[in-house]
C-alpha cells in the first residue's frame, strides 16, 4: 500500500471516531505509561548504537547447546 493510502485510512478512522472520551488517567497508570515510554526510548537508543552486537548475541543464544 502506498503511504498516501495509509495516511488516508488513518485520517478516516480518526474522523469516524470523533467524540469526547470521558476518561482519565490515574497516577499509577500514568507512571506505568511514562516508564514504558522511557524504557522504549532507551531500548531503541541502545539498539541504534550497536545493532550488530545485539543481533549476534541473539544468534549466539539460539545456537547454544540446550541439553
Amino acid at each position: 500500500m502506498s503511504i498516501v493510502r495509509h495516511l488516508s485510512l488513518v485520517l478516516l478512522m480518526l474522523w469516524a471516531t470523533l467524540s469526547p472520551a470521558y476518561a482519565y488517567i490515574d497516577g499509577g497508570s500514568a507512571h506505568l505509561l511514562i516508564q514504558g515510554l522511557i524504557a522504549a526510548a532507551v531500548g531503541a537508543l541502545y539498539y541504534l548504537r550497536n545493532p550488530k552486537e545485539i543481533w549476534n548475541a541473539i544468534k549466539r543464544r539460539w545456537k547454544r547447546d540446550r541439553s
